[in-house]
């Protein structure tokens, strides 16, 4: 065995395999512990590593045969295979479908994008890190917000607030449900603020009532979800 690529990936895998005996070994039941971790984190990681690699080759497959992208033009652009690579990685890490999805998204839309100026790379690998740190949370907040008026009108129209109540009053009648994690939903907030999502420091900062509420997203925020999103 001469190559040194293949030489490093055996020599990290032994590093990898050697440290969670080590650990394992800190561990009460010893040896054992360390069959039992590789028996269930092993068959999952595989799983996911299949699933997404069918999703994301049918997908561009799809793409391929409808002339919207060139699959060898794609092979040889080290900025998809950087953006690909990672979001791999990032979605063996998740059991969440949602951000499953999304980040099988980002792939597809700058495979589509990726020869033209409209998606740039340094955006792309941007929202990977920001996917990476989000939840749930973040996404609904988004998308009730970039269109008050219209985003889940089923549970818009239950709200009867006619005096002007803070924004996460207005959110927390929508969904509440969540009124438990009413924390949570404000750090989310917090954070989209940060990111430059949307335009409120705050979810307490302006009151509303629901037929004064504008929408609340950015350009940049808008463009975080269009580029999140399947046109499928």
């Amino acid at each position: 065995m001469n190559d040194p690529k293949e030489k490093r990936e055996i020599e990290r895998s032994e590093a990898l395999h050697k440290t969670a005996k080590i650990v394992s070994g800190l561990l009460p039941g010893g040896g054992s512990a360390y069959e039992l971790f590789t028996a269930l984190v092993k068959p999952l990681h595989e799983k996911r590593f299949e699933e997404w690699i069918r999703e994301v080759t049918l997908r561009l497959h799809k793409l391929e045969q409808e002339e919207k992208i060139n699959l060898e033009e794609l092979a040889e652009s080290e900025e998809f295979n950087t953006i690909i690579t990672k979001a791999t990685i990032l979605a063996q890490q998740t059991h969440q479908t949602e951000k499953i999805e999304m980040l099988r998204n980002v792939v597809i839309n700058f495979a589509k994008g990726v020869n033209s100026d409209a998606l740039e790379y340094e955006l792309m690998d941007y929202f990977l890190l920001i996917i990476e740190r989000i939840n749930p949370f973040h996404i609904m907040l988004l998308k009730t917000f970039q269109d008050p008026q219209n985003y889940n009108k089923a549970r818009w129209k239950n709200i009867d607030y006619e005096v002007k109540v803070h924004l996460v009053d207005l959110f927390l009648s929508m969904y509440p449900e969540l009124g438990k994690k009413v924390d949570i939903v404000m750090q989310a907030w917090k954070d989209l603020y940060n990111y430059g999502f949307v335009d409120l420091p705050t979810m307490k900062s302006v009151k509303h009532t629901k037929f004064s509420l504008k929408k609340l997203t950015t350009d940049f925020g808008d463009q975080f979800l269009h580029v999140i999103e399947s046109e499928e």
